[in-house]
């Protein structure tokens, strides 16, 4: 079972480094800044408000 999380983990990975390479050629940089940014705030809030 830890397997399958594994995978699905790294494949959802390897797809938003997919995306991030080619936003990179379409976006200019300021704009991806600010995606990265409420990327790195988005994700904060969600690991701050996962109750265990």
């Amino acid at each position: 079972m830890c397997q399958i999380h594994l995978r699905k983990l790294v494949g959802i990975s390897l797809v938003c480094f997919g995306a991030g390479i080619l936003l990179s050629f379409l976006l200019p940089g300021y704009f991806l800044a600010f995606l990265e940014a409420a990327a790195v705030i988005s994700a904060g809030l969600l690991l701050l408000g996962r109750s265990h």
